[in-house]
C-alpha cells in the first residue's frame, strides 16, 4: 500500500492533483495552511504518477520501486513531426526478408508496456514469433478456421449469409466478404503461404484475460505504441486481423502458441522491414463531426 513521509513532504499538492483516484485529502490548518495526508490509500491502483510527479521523494509504493522510476527529458518532437508521422504510416503487407533485431524487438515491447491500460492493470502480454516455419504452420490453422467459420458460405446472400450478418453485423460481412474469392482460390491454387502473415520476418500478439471487457482496448493501444516507434525505425507493421478472428472462433488457434485459456488474443501486428516506401499521403474519406 502507498504511504507518505510526512517530515518529508512539502504539502506542494501535486500528488493530490495528479492522483486518479482521489487517495490523498487536505487538511486545513489556520496557522500552518494545508497538510497532505492519505485519506484512501486502498484506492490506490499503483499508477505511480504521485511518485513521479514528486519534488520531495516523500512517497513510496511496495509495488514500484523508487529505483526504476527514471528521470525523462520533456519531450521535443513538433505537432508538425508528430503529425508528418501520423500520415505516413500505412498498413505493410511487403517485406524484405530482414530479420528484425532482437534489441529493437525489446524496443518495441518495452514502447507497448508503457501504453495506458484501464485502471493501470497492467495484465496484457505478449506472444513474439520469428520461428518462420511456425510462421506457416499457423497461417494453415487461421484460414483452415475462418473458412470453416463462415468463409465459405459468406460469398453470396444467402440464409447463412444473412445469419453471420445477424451475428457479426453488415459492416463486418461486407469486409470480408471479398476474402470469400481470395481464401477459395488460394486454397484451390496451393497458394496459402503468405495470405495472412504476407510473409513478415515477425509477429507480435497481444493477449488478455477473456473476462476484462477492456483487454481489447488494452492491447490495441500497446499496438499501437509499437507501430508509431517502428516507423521511426525504418520498420513497417500491418494488423492481423484474420489471426484475430480465428482465435476468438477456435482454442487450437491460442493452444498452437501457448496461451492460456483464460486469457484471448484481442490483437497481432506483422513486423519487417518494407519492401517498398510509399511517397505520398493518402486521400482519406471526410467524417462526420458533431460539435457540441
Amino acid at each position: 500500500m502507498i504511504s507518505l513521509d510526512p517530515n518529508v513532504c512539502t504539502n506542494c499538492l501535486a500528488c493530490k492533483h495528479v492522483c486518479p483516484n482521489y487517495v490523498f485529502g487536505v487538511i486545513s490548518r489556520p496557522n500552518d495552511g494545508q497538510e497532505l495526508y492519505l485519506r484512501y490509500p486502498e484506492q490506490c491502483c499503483a499508477c505511480g504518477h504521485c511518485i513521479a510527479v514528486c519534488p520531495s521523494d516523500a512517497l513510496r509504493h511496495p509495488e514500484l520501486p523508487r529505483d526504476e522510476f527514471v528521470p525523462l527529458s520533456p519531450p521535443t518532437i513538433a505537432p508538425e513531426v508528430m503529425q508528418a508521422l501520423l500520415f505516413s504510416r500505412r498498413s505493410i503487407r511487403n517485406y524484405r526478408p530482414d530479420t528484425v533485431p532482437e534489441k529493437v524487438v525489446e524496443m518495441l515491447l518495452a514502447a507497448a508496456t508503457h501504453a495506458g491500460t484501464s485502471s493501470n492493470g497492467q495484465s496484457e502480454d505478449f506472444v513474439v514469433i520469428k520461428d518462420r516455419a511456425l510462421l506457416k504452420t499457423l497461417e494453415l490453422l487461421v484460414v483452415d478456421v475462418l473458412w470453416r467459420a463462415g468463409f465459405k458460405h459468406i460469398a453470396d446472400h444467402g440464409i447463412l449469409a444473412r445469419l453471420l450478418e445477424r451475428k457479426y453485423g453488415p459492416e463486418m460481412v461486407r469486409q470480408y466478404r471479398p476474402y470469400h474469392g481470395i481464401f477459395k482460390h488460394r486454397r484451390e491454387n496451393g497458394e496459402i503461404e503468405g495470405v495472412v502473415f504476407r510473409n513478415a520476418p515477425l509477429v507480435i500478439i497481444a493477449h488478455g484475460l477473456k473476462r476484462n471487457a477492456l483487454a481489447a482496448v488494452n492491447c490495441a493501444l500497446a499496438l499501437r505504441n509499437i507501430e508509431l516507434l517502428a516507423l521511426t525505425m525504418g520498420l513497417g507493421t500491418c494488423w492481423v486481423g484474420f489471426l484475430v478472428g480465428a482465435a476468438g472462433r477456435s482454442r487450437k488457434v491460442g493452444e498452437f502458441i501457448g496461451v492460456a485459456a483464460n486469457r484471448r488474443i484481442w490483437g497481432a501486428l506483422m513486423v519487417g522491414y518494407p519492401e517498398e516506401q510509399y511517397h505520398c499521403k493518402l486521400p482519406r474519406k471526410s467524417r462526420q463531426v458533431h460539435w457540441i
